[in-house]
């Protein structure tokens, strides 16, 4: 079907649903409407015969307190006018007050004069019945001792409806006594009383005793004949239940109203749906489809065209129309586009291809100097310890002394270049101090000397002597190197790079515009280390993109892409910057920006230990013999009584079965069986429990969280220093402090 027709029959369709739905809703509204007018005029027409039939009580009502506080009724009680009821109650005087039953009680509810009033008329006694009733309704009346109640209530007896009314007896000129008896008065309402209410309400009444509800009197009749509805409206007696209902039959005029508007609304509706149905057609048609028609015949001659023609669409006008067409052309022209680029997209897809082989090496890399680094770190601890003890054994003026302290160089060495392995592969936990800038430089250029620089000569100009900036040494000289031998890349080996040392601050002096290095940076003083090259420089297409992962203009055997990255990185950690200036021909100057550091006076690192007196007893966990032999024959001659355990779980039953006599507890982290943190966790969960530090060659970033969380006080990195060691155990053996991590020193 084409595309013309389904728009005729969509349009055809949709008017036909709108119309066929506004009928039906016009209808149903309009008759809504007129049958909540019809229900609301029921509910007055019921409301005023209720309250006809409140008045009639109401007068009766009246009527009775009349009576009820008259001297001649008290009289009458007391029994000095016995005459009283007859001249009072005689059949005319009944009949003219609507009184059907009257009935006179004493104050203890007996009877003592009552008469019924008959329809011929005639009087005769009071129906036993009638008396019960009565005399019970009215015990609320004399049990109330102000005389203030009035009983009003509906009763049925026989399928006949009664109006009842009480009164306390008692005299009007003594309000709030206590009733003297109590007068009942009877109306019963009859066919003649529900002609009187027709003729008032102007409809139909009748009584209702059925076991009903106002809606249960549903509407009757049909469009053929005037229909009729009936409105009921509940008699309720003194303790609100229904005792009858009085119906009221109610023409629905308003009901035949609302049909007939409904009709007349329902057919103008389909007639104008109709019309705009007829017009939209015709519209859509001239507008729209003829309009889509030519377009697509254009895209049928551009499809046999090609991609490498220029053959374009041409819709005229300024509509969404003209906007398709011309979003196909821009479709053409970078389809076009993109066939060119495809070529290059390949070549570009093969590069990255082998940057991912150049990042899966580093990640192997990595992977495999965090798998040695605990054992390595654990022979250098064993070793230090050895070297140690042997050291202690000697006199000072042994010849083989300064052999010894030649290894403990050479330790120190080995634990730093292990340190900066693990902080390659991203295992090692970063340690900021107070370092210089300077010395750093020093480090870096003897790193790079040992065959890194080629023929390249580096020569250092360092302007500022308060170069005091707070990092992480081994992260610091990873980037300084890294930059380092980026510069001799960049000259192939030969050349001059210049290392600049400078500080700055971010406020500029009066008259000089701020330096751009410092923008996004807060306001304070700033060390600078600048490295320039004499190297060809960076093109300005790459100067937005050298700090991407896995980009490099090196060749694809010669660079990863990722130095730069990690660099940027680095400095952002310690709240710095890079920068980068170049220039074709003239070189490239990496800026190095860090949040300078107020100088403080040095102190000592090593301190005196005190020993106690009284030998302190330590429970030492370590899964590896050479390091548990060495650091407890050290720890021992230090006046420590050590225990050893050869795994965390010895430890913990070691400890439980010495409760309270443990000082401190010294643990490594990875043991089998329990491990480190396993073992703090027990500890801490005992009663008074010793300080416990942990001392592992293996120790993640992420991890540190962990460790506070395990409870341990101290965290030292194998291979530690005794005087170290010593200091942290006094420390925490003194007080309770929360954890502190410290790093074995660099190299």
């Amino acid at each position: 079907m084409k595309l013309q027709y389904k728009a005729w029959l969509i349009v055809v369709a949709t008017i036909g649903l709108l119309t066929t739905a506004s009928v039906l809703v016009s209808q149903h509204s309009i008759s809504r409407s007129f049958e909540d007018l019809e229900r609301r005029q029921s509910q007055e027409e019921s409301e005023r015969a209720r309250r006809l039939l409140s008045q009639q009580l109401e007068g009766l009502t009246a009527t009775i307190m009349d009576y009820a506080y008259w001297t001649d009724t008290v009289e009458f009680i007391q029994g000095s006018r016995p005459e009283f009821f007859t001249e009072n109650f005689g059949t005319d005087n009944m009949k003219y007050l609507g009184i059907t039953n009257i009935l006179l009680l004493d104050a203890l509810g007996l009877p003592l004069s009552g008469a019924e009033l008959t329809a011929e008329p005639a009087l005769k006694p009071i129906s036993e019945s009638m008396s019960q009733m009565l005399r019970s309704l009215a015990v609320s009346v004399l049990s109330d001792k102000t005389s203030k109640t009035i009983l009003r209530t509906y009763r049925q007896i026989d399928g006949d409806l009664y109006l009842v009314s009480i009164a306390a007896v008692r005299s009007q000129l003594k309000p709030g006594t206590a009733p003297m008896g109590a007068l009942a008065a009877v109306r019963r309402f009859d066919s003649t009383e529900l002609t009187r209410f027709s003729d008032i309400l102007m409809n139909p009444v009748r009584l209702s005793f059925v076991n009903s509800s106002p809606s249960d009197f549903p509407v009757e009749g049909d469009a053929s004949g005037p229909a009729k509805t009936e409105a009921a409206a509940p008699v309720l007696d003194q303790e609100g239940r229904p005792v009858a209902f009085l119906v009221l039959e109610l023409d629905r005029h308003l009901h035949q109203a609302g049909r007939s508007l409904a009709l007349a609304g329902a057919l103008q509706v389909a007639m104008a749906g109709l019309v705009v149905g007829a017009l939209l057609v015709l519209l859509l048609n001239h507008l729209v489809l003829r309009r889509l028609q030519r377009t697509h015949q254009e895209l049928i001659n551009v499809t046999r065209a090609g991609v490498s023609g220029d053959s374009k669409l041409s819709v005229g006008g300024g509509d969404e129309l003209t906007d398709l067409a011309q979003g196909i052309n821009d479709l053409l022209a970078k389809t076009r586009e993109d066939a060119v680029e495809q070529r290059q997209a390949h070549a570009r897809q093969e590069a990255l291809h082998l940057q991912l082989m150049q990042s899966q090496k580093t990640e192997a890399l990595g992977r495999f100097t965090s798998g040695i680094a605990h054992d390595f770190n654990n022979s250098l601890a064993a070793i230090s310890g050895w070297v140690r003890l042997a050291n202690e054994d000697l006199p000072p003026n042994h010849p083989s002394a300064e052999s010894l302290e030649q290894a403990f160089k050479s330790i120190r060495y080995a634990s730093g270049l292990m340190k900066q392995l693990l902080s390659f592969s991203r295992q090692s936990t970063p340690c900021l101090e107070r370092i210089r800038v300077s010395a750093l430089i020093a480090e870096a250029r003897t790193l790079v000397a040992l065959g890194l620089m080629g023929k390249c000569t580096l020569q250092v100009d360092q302007r500022t002597e308060d170069d005091w900036i707070e990092a992480d040494p081994t992260q610091m000289k990873q980037v300084i190197v890294n930059l380092l031998i980026n510069a001799c890349d960049a000259m192939d080996g030969k050349g001059l790079i210049t290392i600049t040392l400078d500080s700055h601050e971010t406020t500029p002096p009066a008259g000089k515009a701020p330096n751009v290095f410092f923008d996004q940076l807060p306001e304070g003083r700033y060390v600078t280390l600048s490295i320039r090259d004499e190297g060809p420089g960076i093109a300005a297409e790459h100067l937005d993109r050298i700090f991407e992962p896995f980009f490099t203009t090196k060749a694809s055997d010669k660079g990863t892409g990722l130095g730069l990255s990690v660099v940027q990185g680095i400095m952002a950690r310690h709240s710095g910057a890079v920068r980068v200036t170049s220039a074709p021909g003239e070189g490239a100057c990496f800026v190095l920006i860090l949040p300078a550091q107020e100088q403080l006076g040095l102190s000592s690192r090593n301190q005196e230990m005190t020993v106690s007196s009284a030998p302190k007893r330590l429970l030492y966990a370590e899964d590896d013999a050479l390091v548990r032999d060495a650091w407890s024959a050290l720890l021992e001659r230090q006046g420590w009584v050590v225990t050893i355990a050869r795994d965390g779980e010895e430890a913990w039953k070691t400890f439980q079965a010495n409760l309270g006599r443990w000082d401190a507890v010294l643990t490594d982290l990875s043991m089998p069986k329990m491990t480190g943190m396993q073992l703090a966790r027990h500890i801490g969960s005992t009663t008074s429990p010793p300080p416990v530090i942990l001392i592992s060659g293996q120790i993640a970033f992420e991890d540190e969280a962990q460790l506070e969380g395990a409870g341990f006080n101290a965290v030292l990195h194998k291979p530690t220093d005794q005087d170290e060691l010593l200091r942290v155990l006094s420390e925490a053996t003194k007080t309770a402090s929360k954890l502190v991590v410290r790093h074995p020193a660099a190299p």
